[in-house]
């Protein structure tokens, strides 16, 4: 006899699945419409062997992405340590990125140290966590925003990924 709520669970998480899988492709493709060489890392998760979710490579400009999707249509959970072993992962060229969005919306966003931006966006609002933020869709209205960690003298900004790749592109 199969048991419904197992059945039920099993299916939910496929959907999930395929709904980040298809995040990883949106923000792979978003790099390729760019002109850039970007590819998806099979089974990044589950890997030791290749690091990131998407490698995206123009020139001498390398990126390595986390991505992060939610279900959620309103807000979006980012762990510091997420940016840490992005951060980790990174080879020496490449620039670390954690890009999100939210369920059904068409904007992509990043995080990024601001090491790799110096003085060159102005920022028009700060946020801090303790090891999470929370962001919600409505705050990001007014961006770029400075992200701290308390206990952390490192900070990160957050943009949206195609103002950013403005930035880093000229």
């Amino acid at each position: 006899m199969v048991n419904r709520n197992k059945l039920y669970l099993i299916v939910i998480k496929v959907k999930n699945m395929q709904s980040w899988k298809k995040f990883e492709y949106r923000i792979r493709d978003f790099f390729i419409n760019l002109g850039f060489k970007a590819h998806r890392v099979p089974v990044s998760g589950a890997s030791n062997a290749i690091k990131g979710d998407i490698i995206a490579k123009e020139d001498n400009l390398k990126l390595r992405i986390d991505a992060k999707y939610t279900i959620s249509k309103e807000r979006i959970k980012i762990r510091r340590e997420s940016l840490e072993k992005i951060e980790y992962e990174a080879e020496d060229e490449e620039i670390p990125l954690v890009v999100f969005s939210f369920y059904r919306h068409r904007k992509l966003y990043c995080i990024v140290s601001s090491e790799f931006l110096s003085n060159e966006v102005e920022k028009k609002k700060n946020t801090w966590a303790r090891d999470t933020v929370l962001l919600k869709k409505n705050e990001l209205d007014i961006l770029p925003m400075e992200l701290e960690f308390k206990d952390d003298m490192k900070s990160y900004l957050i943009l949206e990924l195609g103002n950013f790749m403005d930035i880093v592109r000229n």
